[in-house]
């Protein structure tokens, strides 16, 4: 089983190396201070080379060797990666994509979830291996496939996506009258008439789109994709558990925020922990704070253990190579950790020779020779190995949630409505202006309590119901404060406009009603001024007229259509209030509005440099504990009250902590001659 406390681990394909290589490997590994090896999840062809004919004798010789050096297992079932020979035999198993072409062999992922073919052959492979493994003691965890997803418009998943609307609705009669199928004559006699939605809107050359489907038949299917991986998910468990009983905890690795395809919160509720995969170098733009609300998001999920079961190790990408920096690689190692990991497996152990991820570098190099990534996590190992105990009793500690919602977050890839009003990145800005202030922040669902939180942040709510508006109007009137972005409430959980004033279901909560909008494509910045301490700001291609029904103005426009009216809203319910954004804010906006805001709230905040990421810990339930981060490749000096120790350096200061490039502090207060007395 995999215990508390941070542990470091590889992924590695046995299958890809001479035999004669494994010992070696996994005496390397153990030196290198490994506790963990994770195994098979791309190795259906040697695993059954034949129909039937299953092989895992190499597999017993790998968990064997691995073992004798102390290291404990993670299997994963080969599913994502269907042997040549079952697609031979079962062509139909390869996914038709929404352009009409079949995704081929020679990838992976190359399956469609809802085949029946392709689900009798992984209930035999998953059965084999868990009798198997199931009760081996050297093998403690399973992950499910490998990064679910991909969407398949095949007549199997039509009429599979047919029973489920069936399922949904329970008649025709309530299917129509839910989506709206009297406009354009799009009402529905026969299940079967229901079509899948196409690829999206096509850009026209005169900048329009060409129109999409109905947008309930859209956000339907998109829920049913990310059920159907949800179902595919479930089998694999209950093939496991037959054989495995509970003793085994059962992961599978998401892919954090950005993946926008299968409803997380719904994927996780089977689990035993949550696993994803962790490649900062992937942002373009080299933001940390994208891994780290990946990080959160994926915390947030349930309250279970966390694991990142591919961890960035060095250079990466697929046509074209990324590098990171010296030092980045302990510095990201510690971010995951701050967030919340209690298992890092480095992707990968050694680089491969051959394959399409020729270019993704592991611990060791392809010539197998131990270098300097292999020394530099060595070294890593034996610093967290002392700061094990610590970690282990420490948890991120958070004041602010963000309400990450699928439904809205679906609805709006079915109706982008303005670039600037994306969900991933209206999200994010509000995120990275939280963190910059130095505030604790967890990433949670519709479903879960916002009570423990002093401040609730809904950037991106543009699906509503009324239970949702209840749970938050119970919050508010407890003593909350919430925080609610534009284009709130717009839709009800059919993705239809609710006939009642905007934003549905919140308007008299927030009182304030939407009257108008301001959709600017060209990017264009409206300002506003400041009202009893809110700074001036500016919302940026998209801004809403407000209306005051109880609310009273926090910013008003000070140009375009709306100048002099109200671009911000604060109105007092209960004990708590809610803040309304009649806009897209600006993240120089938002670092502002959230400094009063938290200011109000009574939240402690930092002045932190440029680059610097700050973690509040709570060490056995009390704050204690800050983890900075430098992300920065110059000095940064960090202003605090009073003595710190430095965990990480076994140093103390006094006023200010000095962060070397991409340097790590691990900081607790040092009682001061007062309070010790």
């Amino acid at each position: 089983m995999v215990s508390r406390g941070p542990r470091l681990g590889a992924a590695y394909y046995p299958e890809q190396w001479p035999r004669a290589r494994w010992p070696v490997d996994a005496a390397l590994m153990a030196e290198a201070g490994l506790a963990m090896v994770r195994m098979a999840e791309f190795s259906w062809s040697r695993l059954e080379p034949e129909p039937g004919e299953l092989d895992f004798d190499w597999l017993d010789e790998a968990i064997a060797l691995m073992s004798a050096q102390g290291l404990e297992v993670i299997l994963g079932t080969p599913t994502a990666a269907p042997p040549a020979w079952l697609i031979e035999r079962h062509p139909e198993i390869l996914p038709l994509r929404a352009d009409g072409r079949v995704h081929p062999f020679g990838h992976r992922r190359h399956y469609c979830p809802n085949n029946p073919d392709f689900h009798a052959a992984t209930r035999r492979i998953v059965a084999a291996l868990g009798e198997r493994y199931g009760s081996d003691d050297r093998v403690v965890a399973w992950q499910v496939d490998n990064e679910l997803g991909g969407r398949c418009v095949c007549d199997v998943c039509r009429a599979s996506f047919h029973e489920w609307l069936r399922d949904r609705y329970g008649s025709l009669e309530t299917l129509n009258e839910s989506w709206g199928t009297a406009f354009w004559s799009q009402t529905y006699s026969s299940w079967s008439q229901i079509p899948l939605p196409e690829g999206g809107p096509v850009p026209l050359p005169d900048g329009f789109l060409r129109a999409s489907p109905n947008p309930s038949l859209a956000l339907d299917f998109r829920r049913f994709v990310s059920d159907s991986y949800v179902r595919f998910l479930q089998l694999q468990i209950d093939e496991l558990r037959s054989r495995a009983g509970r003793r085994q905890p059962i992961t599978t690795n998401l892919m954090g925020f950005r993946f926008a395809e299968i409803d997380y919160h719904a994927l996780a509720e089977p689990l035993d922990a949550i696993a994803w995969d962790n490649y900062p170098l992937l942002d373009r733009e080299g933001r940390w704070s994208t891994p780290a609300l990946a990080a959160d998001t994926m915390r947030g999920l349930k309250d279970a253990p966390v694991w990142v079961l591919e961890q960035q190790v060095g250079p990466l990408g697929w046509e074209v190579v990324r590098s990171p920096r010296r030092g980045q690689m302990r510095l990201l190692s510690y971010q995951a950790i701050g967030h919340g990991a209690e298992l890092l497996v480095y992707f990968r152990w050694r680089t491969a020779r051959f394959g399409t991820e020729q270019h993704w570098h592991g611990v060791l190099d392809a010539d197998g020779r131990q270098g300097r990534r292999f020394r530099e996590l060595q070294e890593l190992g034996l610093e967290l190995e002392r700061l094990r105990d610590v970690f282990a009793e420490s948890a991120p500690a958070s004041d602010v949630a963000i309400l990450h919602d699928y439904d809205s977050r679906f609805a709006l890839q079915v109706q982008p409505t303005n670039p600037a009003l994306a969900f991933e990145d209206t999200v994010q800005r509000h995120y990275e202006a939280l963190r910059r202030l130095g505030l604790g922040v967890d990433v949670i669902g519709p479903l879960r309590s916002p009570s423990p939180y002093r401040v609730v942040v809904a950037p991106s709510l543009a699906v509503l119901d009324p239970a949702l508006a209840q749970s938050l109007r119970a919050y508010v009137e407890a003593g909350g404060l919430l925080v609610l972005g534009p284009h709130a409430g717009v839709r009800d959980r059919c993705n239809v406009t609710p006939e009642r004033p905007l934003p549905a279901w919140l308007d008299e909560l927030a009182g304030v009603e939407r009257t108008d909008f301001a959709s600017l494509l060209d990017g264009r910045e409206l300002r506003f001024a400041g009202v009893d301490g809110v700074p001036d700001g500016c919302f940026r291609g998209w801004a809403e007229e407000l209306q005051l029904k109880g609310a009273r103005a926090l910013a008003l426009y000070a140009d375009g259509d709306f100048a002099e009216t109200t671009a911000i809203a604060s109105h007092a319910v209960g004990r708590g209030r809610v803040v309304y954004l009649g806009g897209a804010a600006t993240i120089e906006t938002l670092l502002g509005l959230y400094g009063v805001l938290a200011t109000d709230a009574g939240l402690r905040q930092l002045e932190l440099p440029d680059g610097v990421e700050a973690l509040p810990l709570r060490r056995n339930g009390a704050d204690e504990l800050l983890l900075l981060l430098n992300h920065a490749d110059e000095e940064r000096v960090v202003s605090l009250e009073g003595t710190r120790r430095d965990l990480v350096a076994e140093t103390a200061s006094e006023g200010h902590v000095r962060l070397a490039p991409f340097g790590v502090a691990l900081l607790e207060p040092v009682p001061s001659a007062v309070e010790s007395t």
